[in-house]
């Protein structure tokens, strides 16, 4: 079973059939069983059932250590972002790379399995980008590359210094979620691609003030492609 993690404009994915809540070591984590395209995915709202999680609330290890658990063969999570450069709000970005300082997250708590050291030099599947982008091809959606996203903590929006600061290290998109999720995912070793709406430009890009409303408004315009990106995904490797 595929596992999809949503947030902010990706509540609504399909018929839910089933929803659980997995017992796990860190915690317990909320999955909905929805059917889409007539194959059933593990779904993860990161913010929790009614969106009341902000970024630092989540409890980002139970979530994958859920869908560890019950099974998946490899997961896509989605994200808005904020535009650091090379993208226009509403692209659709394939993640290529990220960068986690600022977000530190890890499994590796204690020591009773021995040291571990994951690499981390190709983070992503290349197997399910592919996928994403014959999908994208065929149903003529337009899938931007090369995105490098930047984790911070939020809630805040981050400050035109510290967007000037990413920029400097190799990031194009910023997001308060993805640097905890990713270094997790490629933790646990389970297959993984993400997307991005590119939803706003951050801070000091644009003489201009943020918006999470906007944000929310250019990922709930983006519903229909992403729908129609996990429907051809499930249909190819579920």
């Amino acid at each position: 079973m595929l596992g999809v993690i949503g947030g902010t404009g990706f509540y609504r994915l399909g018929r839910k059939v089933d929803e659980r809540d997995i017992v796990t070591k860190y915690g317990i984590a909320n999955i909905k069983v929805v059917s889409v395209a007539g194959r059933k995915i593990a779904f993860i709202p990161r913010h929790g059932r009614n969106h009341t999680l902000a970024p630092h609330m989540i409890n980002y290890r139970a979530n994958i250590a859920a869908l560890e658990k019950i099974g998946i063969t490899g997961v896509l999570s989605f994200y808005t972002a904020g535009i650091i450069s090379k993208y226009t709000p509403g692209d659709l970005v394939l993640v290529d790379d990220f960068i986690g300082l600022l977000t530190p997250a890890t499994f590796y708590d204690d020591f009773k399995g021995g040291m571990k050291h994951v690499d981390f030099s190709e983070p992503f599947s290349k197997d399910m980008k592919k996928i994403l982008n014959e999908v994208a091809a065929v149903n003529k959606i337009k899938l931007k590359k090369k995105g490098i996203i930047a984790g911070t903590r939020g809630p805040r929006f981050e400050t035109k210094s510290e967007v000037k600061m990413l920029k400097k290290m190799g990031a194009n998109l910023v997001n308060m979620t993805a640097g905890y999720e990713m270094a997790l995912l490629g933790e646990s070793e389970i297959d993984f691609a993400s997307l991005v709406v590119a939803s706003n430009y951050a801070a000091g890009v644009v003489k201009k003030p943020l918006s999470a409303e906007n944000s929310l408004e250019v990922a709930e315009q983006s519903k229909g492609k992403i729908l129609a990106l996990i429907q051809g995904f499930a249909k190819e490797v579920v």
